[in-house]
Order: C-alpha cells, then sequence, then structure tokens
C-alpha cells in the first residue's frame, strides 16, 4: 500500500500533469469517439484508477510517472474504441447531429473567460489542431502526443512504440513536419514559425 506521503506526491503529480493529459486525451480521440466520449470523463477514469491502484503502482520517478500516465490514457482511449467499434455502433451517423450542440456548449464555458470573438477564435483553433492531428498517420499522432503533449523524451517514448530512440528522433521530425504543414494548410500558422 503506498504511503501517505507517496499518496500526496502522485496526487501533486496528477495535478501536475492534468493540462497536457487533457490535451493528450482530446488530440488521441478519433472524431467519431469524440461524439461518444467526454475527453474529461476519459481523463478522470484514468486518474481514479491510478489512485485507486494503490499497491500496484510504484511511484520510481516523475518521468515514470508520465509515461505510465500517458500509456494508461492512450490504453484507455484504446479501449473504448475498440468497444464501439466491436459493438458495430455507427457513430458517424450522430457526428452532424451532435457536433452544433458540442459547439454551443463550448461557446458557453467560454463565454466566462474571455469575449465571444475571442471563443470562437479559440474554438476554431482546437478545431484546426484536432483536425490536422486527425489527418496525421498513427505513429506520426503518436509521436507527437508523447513527445509534445505527454512530455517524454525519445528514450522514454521507444518502448512505448516498439521503436529504437533514433528512429522515434527521425519520426517526430518528420511528424512534426506534416503537422505543420497541415496547420499551414488549414490556415493556422504553427508554433514558434514567425511572419
Amino acid at each position: 500500500m503506498a504511503t501517505p506521503d507517496e499518496q500526496e506526491r502522485i496526487e501533486v503529480l496528477l495535478e501536475n500533469h492534468l493540462p497536457s493529459l487533457r490535451a493528450f486525451v482530446r488530440t488521441r480521440l478519433r472524431p467519431e469517439l469524440r461524439i461518444k466520449e467526454s475527453s474529461s470523463d476519459l481523463v478522470q477514469s484514468v486518474c481514479r484508477e491510478l489512485l485507486a491502484a494503490g499497491d500496484g503502482f510504484e511511484l520510481r520517478s516523475e518521468n515514470a510517472f508520465r509515461a505510465w500516465l500517458f500509456t494508461a490514457a492512450l490504453n484507455k482511449i484504446r479501449d473504448r474504441d475498440r468497444f464501439y467499434r466491436e459493438a458495430k455502433r455507427d457513430m458517424n451517423r450522430e457526428l452532424d447531429a451532435q457536433a452544433n450542440s458540442s459547439d454551443d456548449h463550448l461557446l458557453q464555458g467560454y463565454a466566462s473567460v474571455c469575449t465571444p470573438s475571442h471563443a470562437v477564435s479559440v474554438t476554431e483553433q482546437v478545431a484546426i489542431l484536432e483536425q490536422a492531428m486527425d489527418e496525421l498517420e498513427p505513429d506520426h499522432r503518436d509521436a507527437i502526443a508523447y513527445a509534445r503533449l505527454a512530455g517524454l523524451q525519445s528514450k522514454e517514448i521507444a518502448p512505448l512504440m516498439g521503436r529504437q530512440e533514433t528512429a522515434v528522433r527521425a519520426l517526430l521530425g518528420r511528424a512534426l513536419v506534416k503537422l505543420a504543414a497541415q496547420l499551414k494548410a488549414h490556415g493556422l500558422r504553427p508554433p514558434g514559425e514567425t511572419l
């Protein structure tokens, strides 16, 4: 059983990694799955399982924790995706019907923290980023999600992807170039690019 100090440390680490975990989960969900599953619910489920693991989780380092956390999140997404695919549920049928409703709820939530025009801009940028990520090959999405959203090093990503560290670095480089091209094609300037 985790000691009270270890439990507190796990809770602090979870809190510190929540923003990147939310972004990771959101970008890893296929558009059809985003309709069926709330990224917040999936994040909450992963965190709840980690906290309930108690004896089953050994807190060796923050890097090991981060790798475990994001791998657990990706496994949760894959499980939910498999569930819907095996059940042969037609998620595409609901995509159009719920898309407008989902955007309305997002805008209502953003209204309390920013102007309507800023909320629309943020919503559009999130949608463009998600679309650009959706258009990447699965290995490219994984590499970007692990490196940029989860903050893992190439040596930590390598075993998760079943590749050598040098192969992960090369894959990540190609993936970032393709993502930048996708973002430009959708009218969004990639971070770090100057005019």
